[in-house]
């Protein structure tokens, strides 16, 4: 009988423990989604009730903050919420928006991740069905509410992934950016279109970002769209192309590191900077170049100014995952 208590005490303690390590795991990645806003954490935390991620969306919800809203349920939350809220409000260009953001994760989790020859004949088959049906949800938000940039700026990252040919990523790029010009999201996507890792010429992800950067208002974080290109291209040479130290020759180069410092200058480090939802973003990518080419004082004013909104996750797209403790340290001395 003692030996029965004990197996059932130890049970329930491991079942408790089993529990709670769960409960952290989970809220972790809430606050890794949700980038330091409260207001998405209470959505993701509650999402079994759509409708505190439903009141997220007002009349003064600006373009930036429904792409951040939108790319924070992305990962984790649950379609079939998402689904009831759809069937409830057929209509709602919210709803719309939120699914297929979460569809667009829901194709990359077919897939996986790894290298394009590592990946299943069966998980690329359902990669690309499960990318037609985002492809249908997104278009349908393009008619619903026809002056959003957003979902265009998804589909940009659907055809990319799709293998379309450049001109159709280049219409759903230019029907964003006629909504709203200096959008980041529809910018940054066209960059990942653009490289060479998704079938195309890093020159010409280059020049389009220099073009992007020299166009954009001072002030505004478009500038810094440029850094975004010079990582992706490093990220190529070296993981990719492997030929580390081609890489390390890139980010290097004075002239890079020059047109970087002048970019940002004029964007994220401007006085008449003007913050907004998708900023975040920026400053993970510009904090993770700063770190890459040891600019101790630019990498300082970004992890200053992002605070406890970073994690290492948060460097997975921009390189240095892993590193951002290092960063830290190095930022914090002298």
């Amino acid at each position: 009988m003692t030996i029965l208590i004990l197996a059932a005490i130890t049970f329930i303690v491991f079942l408790a423990l089993y529990r709670t390590y769960n409960q952290s795991e989970k809220n972790s990645e809430i606050r890794q989604c949700s980038y330091g806003n409260k207001e998405i954490y209470s959505a993701l935390e509650n999402s079994t009730d759509y409708s505190y991620l439903k009141a997220l969306f007002t009349p003064e919800t600006t373009y930036e903050d429904r792409y951040l809203i939108s790319v924070s349920i992305s990962r984790l939350y649950p379609i079939n919420v998402l689904e009831q809220w759809l069937g409830d409000e057929p209509n709602s260009a919210d709803a719309q928006l939120c699914y297929g953001a979460r569809l667009v994760q829901w194709s990359w989790e077919a897939r996986g991740y790894g290298m394009g020859e590592q990946i299943s004949q069966e998980n690329w088959a359902l990669f690309f069905e499960r990318l037609a049906t985002t492809r249908d949800i997104l278009t349908q938000c393009t008619e619903t509410m026809p002056d959003d940039p957003t979902p265009w700026a998804y589909l940009i990252m659907v055809s990319t992934w799709n293998s379309d040919d450049q001109d159709v990523r280049e219409h759903y790029f230019q029907q964003a950016v006629s909504r709203d010009p200096t959008n980041w999201a529809a910018h940054m996507h066209m960059i990942i279109a653009l490289s060479e890792k998704w079938g195309g010429d890093n020159k010409e992800m280059i020049a389009f970002a220099e073009k992007a950067s020299n166009n954009a208002p001072d002030g505004s974080d478009l500038p810094a769209i440029l850094i975004k290109a010079y990582i992706e291209h490093w990220k190529y040479l070296d993981l990719f192309d492997k030929k580390p130290e081609e890489a390390k020759q890139f980010i290097s180069s004075s002239l890079i590191q020059q047109k970087a410092a002048s970019a940002y200058v004029r964007s994220l480090g401007a006085e008449n900077h003007q913050h907004t939802s998708v900023s975040v973003f920026t400053r993970y990518n510009t904090s993770a170049w700063f770190w890459l080419v040891r600019d101790k004082l630019k990498l300082k004013n970004d992890l200053n100014a992002l605070g406890n909104t970073i994690e290492d996750i948060h460097w997975r797209w921009a390189g240095p995952e892993a590193e951002l403790s290092k960063a830290r340290d190095f930022a914090s001395k002298g």
